[in-house]
């Protein structure tokens, strides 16, 4: 009999977690029968605990390796990484380095297991009215515990479903936990279906937020949590990502026009809107800040990967400074993973007074994002300058050095004391309010056009695409001049540089139709050469790229194609 993988789904025991001071800390000790789990609160608030795990953790995207990787931001210096396999185009169902499906199936069944557990409709054991006369507080703790950590869970479903469907298209939608006769059963479902499906789930949330809000003695006030619980799925997060999703279901990728679906736009302007009008959110914090503010007084912080990637370490600095930098800081090994960006990106940056690049000083007179994202040429980084021209201490074709003429300085701190083992804190964003406002632009320009206002901002000032746009332009240490003019590709540069390495550009050239163009040409580097006191700037191929029409998809599994021979493949992949 053939091995079903999806059996993931199909219940047969639950992990034992216990909990400690941290809030989503569990210990996989042993597996336990479901009777002992239900029996003891402390086991089902670590069932809960345990949801917040599967978030990816975008600094090792792919073994290791950022996504930015895998598109035209960046090239790891690592010729033989998996990732290049995405670069070179050899990835097949049988060998895809970002094959998520059965990680992501398992976290549904996680968040489907918790909800059968918890089932307080038919399962009295949660009702706890046990306690409503002999001790009311306890009482009114349990009750608003288990509605919040049910939320969390039903969110849970949405995000996965979502995650399964931008790459597969084409999914089967599992909303409960599997008998096996049910798994082998399973069909695929449409994009619309899968949409409706993601969305009613997500309006429950949202509607269910409101609801613990108004319970006695609840730590979710004005639609966040206390400090204790930082880092905890909101209403905030639940917009964010329902936005998300209409955006992606409202692309050309995904109609059957090929074009925008005007009316989904429409709909994820106003879930946009719906999120800034909570007007818990802001810009106000500076862009090099972002990247390392773990903390509540981060005001871009929607939701974080708070698990697995948002916390106090420092590989990144490892893998990303560059050579020649002061031993107080660097080590011999530094730079043995480096993501390098490309000069396809670094060109993506405009001028500040719209002024061409000056080619014998290309890095002055540019968007204050670039320095605040990628270190170049003659850039103090590490109490030292960087050193990437040709011979220089960090240059182009030495040992763990760049492969491009560039360094990675988004998420990357500086001045960390490598050779003392200090650490430094870091973000991974899985929702931030940049993101939402760059959603909210692109929904209404192609809804609407560039600078229409309906009313739908209520909290301050109404927003068109292009004031959605300048909010974004207009933080403190960017203060680009505004756009007077939007355009498409306005709109879409804006998000590149906004959204850099932050794991949207592989997704979002997809979704928008156009990495046959930006994906299927060669990632460009610098090529610098000092002269006496001044240097000479040439544009080289790194290595070529491509990308091919069924790439815009991931194949489904090729295990699973096997398993279930009436499945569709999708289009253009026979393995």
């Amino acid at each position: 009999m053939k091995k079903i993988q999806i059996s993931l789904l199909i219940f047969t025991s639950i992990l034992l977690f216990t909990s400690c001071d941290d809030l989503f800390y569990v210990d996989d000790r042993e597996r336990i029968d479901e009777e002992i789990v239900v029996s003891k609160n402390a086991d089902v608030s670590a069932m809960w605990a345990y949801l917040y795990h599967g978030f990816i953790n975008g600094f090792q995207h792919i073994n290791q390796a950022m996504l930015a990787n895998a598109c035209d931001e960046a090239d790891l210096n690592q010729p033989f990484h998996s990732v290049q396999i995405f670069n070179d185009g050899s990835w097949t169902s049988i060998n895809n380095p970002e094959n998520s499906y059965y990680t992501f199936y398992r976290q549904i069944r996680n968040a489907c297991k918790f909800l059968q557990v918890t089932d307080t409709a038919n399962n009295s054991r949660f009702t706890y009215e046990e306690y409503r006369v002999v001790d009311p507080p306890l009482y009114h703790r349990y009750r608003r515990e288990m509605k919040a950590y049910r939320i969390d869970a039903s969110f849970f479903k949405a995000y996965y479903h979502f995650e399964l469907w931008k790459r597969y298209k084409n999914i089967p939608i599992v909303d409960k936990v599997l008998t096996e006769e049910e798994a082998r059963a399973l069909v695929q479902s449409n994009t619309k279906d899968i949409i409706d499906y993601i969305i009613g789930l997500l309006d429950n949330v949202i509607a269910q937020f409101d609801e613990l809000s108004a319970m006695e003695g609840v730590e979710y006030v004005n639609n966040k949590w206390s400090d204790q619980h930082y880092g905890r799925i909101t209403k905030g997060a639940a917009l964010a990502l329902k936005t998300r999703v209409l955006l992606y279901a409202a692309s050309p990728l995904n109609t059957s026009s090929g074009t925008y679906n005007k009316q989904l736009c429409e709909n994820a302007a106003k879930t946009a809107a719906e999120l800034i009008n909570l007007n818990i959110y802001s810009t106000n914090i500076s862009y090099r800040e972002l990247q390392f503010n773990k903390n509540s007084n981060n005001p871009e912080n929607i939701l974080d990967a708070r698990v697995n990637a948002t916390g106090t370490f420092n590989y990144l600095e490892e893998w990303n400074y560059p050579q020649g930098g002061s031993d107080l800081y660097v080590t011999p090994n530094v730079g043995s993973n480096a993501t390098c960006p490309s000069q396809n990106l670094v060109d993506a940056y405009e001028t500040i007074d719209g002024t061409p690049i000056d080619e014998n000083n290309p890095y002055i007179n540019r968007d204050p994002r670039l320095k605040h994202s990628i270190l170049c040429n003659g850039d103090i980084f590490n109490g030292e300058e960087v050193q990437s021209y040709v011979n220089g201490l960090a240059g182009i074709g030495k040992r763990n050095c760049t492969t491009t003429g560039y360094y990675l300085k988004k998420f990357v701190q500086n001045e960390v004391r490598l050779p003392n083992g200090e650490s430094t804190s870091h973000v991974w964003y899985i929702f931030r309010y940049s993101e939402v406002l760059l959603n909210y632009a692109e929904a209404m320009y192609y809804a609407f056009g560039p600078d229409v206002k309906k009313g739908y901002i209520t909290s301050g000032n109404d927003l068109s695409a292009m004031d959605a746009l300048n909010t974004i332009r207009n933080r403190g240490d960017v203060a680009m001049p505004p756009i007077t003019n939007l355009t498409e590709e306005k709109l879409r540069n804006e998000r590149r540089i906004e959204l850099a390495f932050e794991g949207h550009r592989f997704w979002d050239v997809r979704r928008w139709k156009i990495a046959e163009q930006t994906e299927n040409i060669p990632l460009l580097g610098m090529e610098i050469t000092k002269v006496d006191d001044t240097y000479v700037y040439d544009k080289v191929e790194i290595e070529p790229r491509v990308f091919q029409p069924k790439m815009y998809h991931f194949p489904i599994p090729y295990n699973e194609m096997n398993n279930y021979p009436n499945w569709n493949q999708n289009e253009g992949w026979s393995f």
